[in-house]
């Protein structure tokens, strides 16, 4: 096994002045290039545009070229691609990626400055500036644009990824986005900082804008508002997010644009509210328990079950299977909800820990759709991760080839998890995805997603476009193309979209979509509400669901598929998986043939995600690339674990190269090796304990069959005495469980409505509970738990 050399950073200055950071690797040090990073932001209503401009430095004697791997959105359409260099700016065109490679690696070897924009994932993003000559500054704007998705409460929710979390890379990946992803190096301190703006235009009136994650300075103005960070420079290790309140995000929209070559295209989008009865199903939470769920991770990840476990319905089956380098199932198979199952999967979930491993989630994954259904109940499975893998596709091909008999949900956790694989198996499971930081709200994130898992799916969904009357949903001759060509799934309080491409003018006055249910048939009705510019926003974010679909969803590789995806970026302007941009710089011929020394290579480290593996934020940290390391599971571990399976090989196996020494157990298969540098010792495991909330506290003592015992602590939690409360039950003739009962209902009401989503299937099971005992028959339980008095 080949180990390279580390790469590490340390601060520099020349003469006094602080150049910023240089990294090491072989020995070898070199002032890192970037420098800066600025974002402006324009969202208007349910879209957002997104300008990124990166500015690079050569600080060196000989020409350079700087290679950068940044995230960006899951789906986004990148249409953008420019470098300012020497007062010129020079646009990148569009063009087959293995063409405009060539164009990139011709203008480098003829001593002229080039940039190529390429598609790693449809997460990640490779961005080389090559031949920036010495002492010579460029800047590199990308532009990108995607829609905004609808998170808890009914708030809309900006996310901007700022770095890529080192990802686990199974031994059998020898592809070369795997090694794209391992040569990425990593550090705490970052050199180089975000400046972040943004401009809001909403529809109807902002009521507020808030971010669980950044200090950010916010300025509204009935519909409009500006932010910026307070911060001068933040830190590139976690996701900006904040959250859009406003007076009508429900409202559906169809919004219209004509593009400049004649052509319209449409957007439909609404929030559904629907009230349906709910499925029988077999509920299978599928835990992620790798070594990078270390620390604020694997904590949401046990809060998050612990929600669920409370909220399941009476009739419901349900499992619990933890995985990493292997995976562990609760039960053999899935067993029926009562009160025995509840308490022997609440203590499993106390006793959690991020210990198997490296992250192999195909064999659980598989594991589970091949196991046996149980008769007359529709399986959900639930994936909670931080999605650190390198082998996404297969997962994906995984997940939709059981898709018609699964219905798959996803929870991404932490700073950084990957929107991509968070994102497609939701989308390819026909479920709903949904991402916390650490600092967001987290109970009301899960229960949307298992009402989601619920409600039960609608069948025949079908969207009738209409013009003066008239119905316009021809497809003959390719004139009206649906984006996606397959209609999304429904969900109660999910942002539902279709974009619709048309060859001709076609002036659209509205649009139907209609569905079938088990309660009967379902139709919503969209009016045109906005007609844009010809910016071409609309056009492109309809091509690029084209594109998903074409190369991820269908997951085709094919030639045909491939043309056609080349035609779609060629068309619109778009990086893909077979397009990329590229642009040369002729004029810097004469600049770089007076340079006497060889082109040096420069690989950008990114910020390591904060609080990723369960490290402090002190300190400093870096990764050798191109090391397979074994990726099973600590002895000690795997001894107290019930049914453990391995993910592939066997164990003795996968044990062979641990002689290295240079990894530790816990940090599982990474190519890349965690490490302390230098004389930095901060740098520890720093698993965060969390602190449960009254509502969790409280929402921990109900049965499965939603009574509340009569206990010393959850009386002090309520604030009653127990002997109190016995004696108010037998003086009303009330089974002691039943004015427990009452009482959590009243309290949960009382003081925390602000947070009814998290509580509402808990009270609901309660009520349930009340009405069919014996004893409450006759009396009005609705009365009684607004009005009891202790």
């Amino acid at each position: 096994m080949q180990i390279m050399a580390m790469a590490t950073t340390k601060r520099v200055q020349v003469d006094g002045v602080p150049l910023g950071l240089l990294a090491t690797k072989n020995e070898n040090e070199y002032p890192v290039p970037l420098t800066g990073v600025k974002v402006h932001v324009k969202i208007v209503d349910v879209l957002a545009e997104v300008e990124v401009v990166q500015t690079y430095k050569n600080l060196e004697m000989q020409p350079i070229e700087a290679i950068y791997k940044f995230p960006v959105d899951e789906g986004s359409a990148v249409y953008y691609f420019s470098a300012s260099f020497e007062n010129r700016e020079i646009l990148g065109i569009v063009k087959e990626i293995e063409e405009a490679k060539k164009n990139y690696e011709e203008a480098l070897e003829s001593k002229q400055s080039a940039f190529l924009l390429e598609e790693k994932l449809p997460d990640v993003f490779k961005a080389k500036i090559g031949n920036i000559p010495p002492n010579s500054a460029v800047d590199i704007t990308i532009k990108y644009a995607f829609e905004l998705p609808v998170a808890e409460n009914g708030l809309i929710r900006f996310s901007l990824p700022t770095t890529i979390a080192p990802r686990y890379i199974p031994r059998q990946d020898t592809s070369d986005i795997a090694a794209d992803l391992a040569s990425i190096q990593y550090r705490l301190d970052a050199g180089y900082g975000l400046l972040f703006t943004a401009d809001i235009t909403m529809m109807s009136k902002i009521i507020e804008i808030r971010s669980p994650s950044h200090n950010l300075h916010t300025n509204l103005e009935g519909k409009k508002a500006n932010i910026n960070a307070i911060e001068e420079k933040v830190k590139m290790n976690e996701d900006l997010v904040f959250l859009i309140q406003v007076e009508d995000s429900h409202k559906p929209r169809l919004i219209t644009e004509k593009s400049e070559d004649g052509t319209y295209a449409a957007m439909i989008t609404l929030v559904p509210s629907i009230d349906v009865k709910t499925q029988k199903t077999e509920l299978v939470f599928l835990i992620d328990r790798s070594g990078s769920m270390q620390g604020e991770s694997i904590s949401q990840a046990k809060e998050a079950l612990l929600i669920f476990l409370q909220s399941l319905p009476l009739d419901c089956y349900f499992n619990i299977i933890g995985f990493g380098s292997t995976y562990t199932s609760l039960f053999p198979k899935s067993v029926q909800y009562t009160e025995d199952s509840l308490r022997a999967a609440k203590e499993h979930v106390k006793g959690l820990g991020a210990n198997l491993g490296g992250t192999e989630i195909y064999a659980p994954l598989d594991f589970v759709f091949k196991l046996p259904a149980v008769e007359g109940y529709l399986r959900q499975i639930f994936v909670l991760t931080d999605g650190e893998v390198s082998n996404t596709e297969r997962v994906l091909s995984l997940v939709r080839s059981f898709s018609s008999k699964n219905r798959v949900f996803a929870l991404g956790l932490g700073r950084s998890a990957s929107h991509h694989l968070v994102g497609g198996i939701a989308r390819l499971g026909g479920g709903t995805a949904a991402f916390a930081t650490v600092s967001e709200e987290l109970r009301k994130k899960v229960m949307n997603q298992l009402k989601n898992a619920l409600q039960p799916s609608f069948t025949d969904i079908s969207i009738i476009l209409q013009s003066d009357g008239k119905e316009v949903n021809d497809n003959t001759n390719q004139k009206i193309r649906q984006c996606p060509s397959k209609i999304p799934p429904i969900f109660d309080g999910t942002r539902f979209v279709v974009y619709i491409l048309m060859n001709e003018e076609c002036l659209l006055s509205t649009a139907s979509i209609t569905c079938s249910s088990p309660d009967g048939p379902l139709k919503f009705d969209v009016e045109v509400s906005q007609s844009l510019s010809p910016s071409g926003i609309i056009h492109r974010l309809a091509a690029k669901k084209l594109i998903q679909e074409l190369t991820y969803e269908n997951l085709g590789d094919g030639e045909e598929t491939k043309k056609e995806v080349v035609a779609l970026g060629i068309k619109y302007g778009l990086v893909s998986k077979f397009t990329a941009f590229v642009a040369v710089d002729r004029q810097s011929r004469t600049v770089l043939d007076n340079c006497w020394a060889a082109l040096k290579t420069r690989e950008v480290p990114l910020d390591l995600a904060r609080g990723w593996h369960g490290r402090s934020s002190g300190g400093m940290v870096s990764f050798a690339a191109g090391n397979t390391f074994a990726d099973c599971a600590p002895r000690a571990a795997m001894n107290s674990m019930p049914m453990m399976l391995p993910c592939s090989a066997p164990r003795t196996a996968r044990m062979e190269k641990r002689s290295t020494g240079i990894q530790s157990e816990e940090d599982g298969g990474y190519r890349s090796s965690l490490r302390r540098v230098g004389t930095t010792t901060e740098v520890e495991s720093a698993l965060i304990q969390p602190i449960e909330s009254t509502l969790v506290q409280i929402i921990g003592f109900q049965n499965f069959n939603g009574a509340f015992p009569l206990e010393e602590k959850l009386c002090a939690l309520l604030g009653v005495d127990l002997k109190t409360v016995r004696s108010e039950a037998q003086r009303l003739d009330l089974p002691e469980e039943c004015m427990m009962a009452l009482l959590v209902i009243k309290y949960i009401e009382e003081h925390f409505p602000s947070e009814k989503d998290t509580w509402d299937l808990v009270v609901m099971k309660t009520k349930n509970f009340l009405e069919s005992e014996p004893k409450m028959k006759s009396k009005d339980v609705a009365f009684l738990c607004k009005n009891i008095i202790i």
